[in-house]
């Protein structure tokens, strides 16, 4: 799975990310974020919409614990746990690719590098409703999924993914599918597409396993510094809280690796 992938790219940088340790988490409506003790911060999409309403009883502590054990939740089935173990995991990416020098277009529009032509069928999975709005205008038709009932809008289920994805041209498919565990298998369903994104602030972690699935370009973001947690804990959206963070854009044809 992409997840054990990830830490599996940690793990291998163990001694030089033994010392992170997490000084602030803040589990949002929206969102949530964490912050490191060397100041980088995670974001994760919550998916309040998988989120039991019974009241959890949560025995962990996250403050104050290690980054690299956190980061292990990311593979848990507890909601909570897991996008605080995912946001955890792309902070510790954006400290790992700003320290080994990972090549990143900061400022670059994400539509920009996405080759949609006028013939294409496209899917996004994940309503982004600005990049939406934009496919609309230049593909010959757009299918749109969406896993959370309540901003599904004119969006179709993402359980019509399977019938779709692998007649699409082109797809673009959210970072939110890590916090609620669909990335691997919406990435097998894109193998035939020409051009397959990974999109959004949760998308904003190590890149190598996505390449490796056939992910052609990463559209992530870096937090700009403490403010994102503030924006987070007034469950504010991604379209309010922007100006705190820098858009970037990754390229596999760019990647080193």
């Amino acid at each position: 799975m992409i997840t054990d992938d990830l830490i599996d790219l940690l793990n291998k940088r163990r001694e030089n990310l033994e010392d992170l340790t997490l000084s602030k988490v803040c589990i949002s409506l929206c969102y949530t974020a964490v912050m490191l003790n060397n100041g980088y911060v995670g974001l994760c999409h919550t998916p309040t919409e998988d989120i039991a309403h019974a009241h959890w009883n949560r025995r962990r502590d996250f403050h104050g614990s290690r980054a690299l054990d956190i980061a292990q939740l990311a593979n848990s089935f507890e909601i909570v746990e897991r996008v605080v173990g995912i946001a955890t995991l792309n902070a510790i990416s954006q400290h790992v690719m700003d320290s080994e020098g990972y090549s990143r277009n900061f400022g670059a529009d994400a539509m920009a590098e996405i080759d949609v032509r006028a013939e294409d069928e496209v899917a996004v999975v994940g309503y982004i409703r600005p990049l939406v709005g934009k496919l609309r205008t230049r593909a010959r038709r757009v299918h749109v999924f969406e896993h959370n009932p309540q901003l599904r809008g004119d969006a179709l289920p993402d359980t019509f993914v399977d019938s779709v994805l692998p007649k699409c041209d082109v797809v673009v498919i959210s970072g939110s599918s890590l916090a609620n565990g669909t990335v691997d298998r919406l990435l097998e369903l894109s193998r035939g597409a020409r051009i397959v994104a990974f999109a959004g602030p949760t998308a904003s972690t190590l890149p190598e396993p996505f390449f490796e699935r056939g992910v052609k370009i990463i559209a992530g973001v870096r937090a700009k510094g403490s403010k994102v947690l503030e924006a987070v804990a007034e469950a504010k959206s991604f379209s309010v809280f922007k100006d705190l963070v820098e858009k970037y854009v990754m390229k596999v044809s760019d990647h080193r690796g």
